[in-house]
């Protein structure tokens, strides 16, 4: 709700802010034609996704042997409304861009029904995700190409950015269990075509590379188990993927445009140097006041492989240029 509040003030006081200007106007001016030798935009988006993190990916990986046979039925809880910003600088003389957009989303409550076949029979049961996150910043710089009147490219790429977190299921935990700091580079490709009456299509792909480091902390408190890893330092992580944004632009003002858009981002996650060695016990009474260990220790010696982490969803946007 706060998020929708900044998002309708933001354009409230843009509209404000170029009324004048609109009153002036006549014609509106085609972007591209226009005389202005660079520009600043904002644009802020109010955007829908569906985040599928690895943790879901992976529950029937079968390269997994906690049980032979798995199988899990579609993800809920999965959904969270952000309003992501992407500011660019393009140099309409010299002809090149420069973009930089954050944005960050959290999933708590993701779940789903899961079922697990054994030697002693089959179980459904509903299967929770722990609390998790996932951050973007990317920054690009584009060689802008126009080989027709209304067609635009932009050629570039830059640096991404994406950070990962796991949070504990209680408190004891702290702030968090798993944490990934990743960067590296990536190549992107815009196109713009400019349609009759004030609306134009944009498409834009990235394909990027990310590596960095794990950082974890001990212990890790299960649902019905006490656990505790060695063999922890030097773990990485790896995203490889692309990203693909897809929208169609009405400029309502000579410096306003209004979106709608579609925006894909898959990438595969992969442990980088995993050789870790879990220790664990039985709980009984976890999360209150008199915890125990029950059982003996056990150990074992986990397997990662890769799997998706991705996130997809439409937007609805107002871009503001000055």
């Amino acid at each position: 709700m706060k998020q929708n509040l900044i998002y309708i003030f933001l354009v409230s006081v843009s509209s404000m802010v170029f009324a004048e200007g609109e009153g002036r106007e006549t014609e509106r001016p085609v972007p591209e034609g226009n005389s202005k030798k660079s520009e600043w935009s904002l644009l802020l988006k109010r955007q829908t996704y569906q985040y599928l993190p690895y943790e879901y990916s992976s529950l029937t990986d079968k390269n997994e042997s906690i049980v032979p046979t798995r199988s899990s039925s579609a993800l809920k809880e999965n959904g969270k409304v952000l309003i992501p910003f992407l500011f660019s600088y393009e140099n309409l003389e010299k002809g090149f861009k420069l973009e930089l957009s954050y944005f960050e989303i959290e999933i708590v409550n993701a779940n789903t029904l899961l079922y697990q076949q054994s030697a002693q029979g089959g179980n459904l049961s509903r299967f929770y995700l722990s609390p998790m996150a996932r951050s973007e910043f990317e920054l690009n710089l584009y060689k802008t190409f126009t080989p027709t009147k209304d067609l635009k490219l932009n050629l570039g790429g830059g640096v991404r950015n994406i950070n990962r977190y796991l949070y504990g299921n209680y408190l004891g935990q702290g702030t968090f269990k798993e944490y990934f700091f990743t960067y590296g580079p990536q190549v992107s490709v815009q196109s713009i075509y400019q349609l009759p009456y004030d609306f134009a299509i944009r498409l834009t792909m990235d394909v990027f590379y990310t590596q960095g480091t794990r950082f974890f902390k001990q212990p890790n408190l299960m649902e019905d188990r006490f656990q505790y890893s060695l063999s922890t330092a030097g773990t990485g992580g790896i995203f490889r993927g692309y990203e693909l944004d897809g929208s169609l632009s009405y400029s309502f003002h000579p410096n306003m445009k209004f979106f709608v858009g579609y925006n894909l981002i898959v990438s595969k996650f992969s442990y980088l140097n995993y050789n870790e060695i879990q220790l664990s016990r039985s709980t009984e009474n976890l999360g209150s006041q008199n915890p125990s260990l029950t059982g003996n220790w056990e150990w074992n010696l986990p397997k990662k492989s890769e799997n998706f982490d991705t996130l997809r969803g439409i937007y609805l946007g107002v871009m503001v240029s000055f």
